[in-house]
């Protein structure tokens, strides 16, 4: 039995529109056009991280995990196609603004970790 052929770039960017909609930043289109292998590379992180098909964590759970990683690398809108991936995976609203919250309390957590050094200071 032989492996079924690799995507085309055209293919991967159609699969990404697929899942992401309107919320598909325009650097895909601009790497097929203009560096095919690294728009192949970039899918195929994807498919070994939170498309992974062997993952014990429920693909819905993934995305979630995949909003907070985005919201704290202040990437919107990474953030709002993992979301909605997430929705489509069955994720409630309510789910998605928890993810939110969650990753605002590890931001403002960080900062009063930075402000460590100050809070010695002060106290000091």
């Amino acid at each position: 039995m032989s492996a079924s052929p690799a995507p085309t770039p055209d293919q991967v960017l159609q699969m990404m529109q697929g899942k992401m909609g309107d919320t598909l930043p325009e650097w895909p289109g601009q790497l097929k056009q203009l560096a095919p292998d690294l728009l192949m590379s970039t899918a195929q992180l994807s498919q070994g991280s939170v498309q992974r098909p062997g993952s014990t964590i429920p693909l819905k759970y993934r995305h979630l995990m995949a909003v907070a990683a985005a919201l704290g690398r202040r990437q919107s809108g990474c953030a709002r196609s993992q979301a909605r991936m997430a929705m489509q995976e069955g994720a409630t609203a309510e789910e998605v603004l928890d993810v939110v919250r969650i990753a605002r309390h590890l931001m403002a957590a960080g900062i009063l970790d930075a402000a460590a050094p100050i809070l010695k200071d002060l106290a000091g």
